[in-house]
């Protein structure tokens, strides 16, 4: 079964007055688009699944946490294809949500203990994990490859045609792999701000640069990765994160705190600071890319689920 790559209309925009100096946000809502698989993961996923449907593979299996959006959209975007799916998952809680939702879509789970769990970028490791679990493709835990990152440059180019230009860019940031892309979907009019998620993920830069280096891109956006915005680490929230969430709920933006609300308290603390550098960017939009998972917002019972 094959399934179209995920598009992006002028209903997936939403422009949001931030208090901050008055200024205007234009969101670009990933999160309405993909289907059963929402937000960026879906646009990762699709050359990734495409090439194994293509190479006859019948299994497709990834690595993650226990409220992994990449394991929860694997699923969901496989089976629309017609694979098996299997999510080998850190640690032993299999019972969340995000993982039953999985399970209920033909997930296969397997949990696999911390250290284990460390190799999973080892060649060794993903040999042995194939060979137990398989036959099947492996996919990289977060889509962190060059096809992964190649399936967001339609993100980029989405961008550029609202805003041919230029504009101020800003997303969250994990593994870099949909920084990497959208960087490469645009020029250097563009300026793309990655915020990341994870505190002291200073290697993020790197694997960012290699996957542009892959996709061989002419031109690409200028673009940094900021690591202020952490609230503590990855999946901690402190009280201006749920200030901040709770504010744009009210706005008829739901955000989660693991990704997307820290990447609109960074551009409202940005701004409030001045450390947006405006006097290069005074006359830019500025953009915000909502990459999805909102299927997260179950982990935090002060949230509730999505809208």
């Amino acid at each position: 079964m094959q399934a179209s790559p995920p598009s992006l209309t002028r209903d997936d925009w939403q422009v949001l007055a931030l208090p901050e100096q008055g200024c205007p946000v234009h969101v670009l809502r990933l999160d309405r688009s993909g289907g059963a698989a929402p937000g960026n993961k879906a646009f990762k996923l699709h050359p990734l699944l495409a090439a194994a449907v293509a190479g006859g593979a019948r299994c497709v299996m990834s690595f993650g946490g226990p409220w992994s959006n990449h394991l929860h959209a694997l699923a969901a975007a496989g089976g629309l294809r017609g694979l098996e799916t299997v999510g080998l998952v850190r640690g032993e809680n299999l019972a969340t949500p995000t993982l039953e939702e999985a399970a209920r879509q033909g997930m296969r789970l397997h949990a696999l203990a911390y250290s284990a769990y460390r190799r999973r970028n080892d060649d060794a490791f993903q040999r042995e994990m194939v060979s137990r679990y398989g036959p099947g493709v492996l996919i990289p835990e977060g889509g962190d490859c060059p096809a992964g990152a190649g399936g967001c440059l339609p993100i980029g180019e989405a961008i550029a045609r609202r805003f041919p230009s230029g504009a101020v860019v800003v997303l969250a940031t994990g593994t870099g792999t949909t920084l990497a892309g959208i960087t490469a979907g645009l020029d250097e009019r563009f300026r793309v701000i990655g915020i990341s998620a994870l505190k002291g993920a200073l290697d993020t830069a790197a694997r960012v640069q290699a996957n542009l280096d892959a996709l061989r891109a002419s031109r690409v956006a200028r673009w940094e990765i900021r690591h202020d915005y952490h609230c503590g680490g990855f999946a901690r929230c402190n009280d201006a994160l749920q200030a901040c969430i709770h504010w744009s709920d009210s706005m008829g933006l739901p955000l989660e705190p693991v990704y997307t609300g820290k990447a609109l308290l960074a551009v409202r603390q940005m701004l409030a600071a001045g450390q947006l550098d405006t006097t290069l960017d005074t006359t830019l939009p500025l953009v915000l890319v909502h990459t999805g998972g909102l299927q997260g917002r179950r982990g935090f019972a002060w949230l509730g689920p999505s809208a």
